[in-house]
């Protein structure tokens, strides 16, 4: 079964993948802390 996702509001992915992959550390770092939490990690 082959399945469309659409994202919506394109904007904000684009907001977020910009952050997440740019050159600035501080949003970065900050967006990670703030959401650490929801992590699932299998160690």
């Amino acid at each position: 079964t082959l399945r469309q996702v659409v994202i919506e509001p394109g904007g904000e992915a684009d907001r977020v993948f910009t952050m997440l992959m740019g050159d600035e550390v501080p949003p970065r770092r900050e967006f990670i802390e703030q959401n650490a939490k929801y992590a699932n990690i299998d160690v």
